[in-house]
């Protein structure tokens, strides 16, 4: 069963991506921070990360760049954002992410392109 890190701290958000995944079959984690997230990631072997760019202690990109600095090798990764600038996107592109959905999701739009990572 492939697992899927969730990080997002809006409850009903991380309820309704959480919802989605186990009703497709897939194994769930979920952080509502960035350091909940790189304290999973550094223990567990996840097959794709969801992961939203405003989170609480530490942002989405500071994750990510803490994560590369330490050479951690990552899985596929979906942006899931309200900030739907192109810097942010291009920010992302930057990190060699290229699947960013813009909150509120079309949800048969995300479960095609978790579909498509995985």
């Amino acid at each position: 069963m492939k697992k899927i890190l969730i990080v997002e701290d809006n409850e009903l958000n991380l309820k309704l991506f959480d919802d989605i995944l186990k009703y497709q079959n897939y194994k769930t984690e979920k952080a509502l921070d960035g350091i909940q997230a790189y304290e999973k990631i550094k223990k567990i072997n996840f097959d794709l990360i969801i992961l939203d760019i405003q989170l609480p202690k530490l942002d989405g990109f500071s994750l990510l760049e803490k994560l590369k600095k330490e050479n951690i090798k990552l899985p596929p990764i979906i942006i899931a954002s309200a900030c739907a600038m192109d810097s942010d996107k291009t920010k992302a592109k930057d990190f060699g992410i290229d699947t960013y959905l813009t909150k509120p999701i079309d949800i048969n739009n995300f479960i095609n392109t978790v579909k498509n990572k995985i």
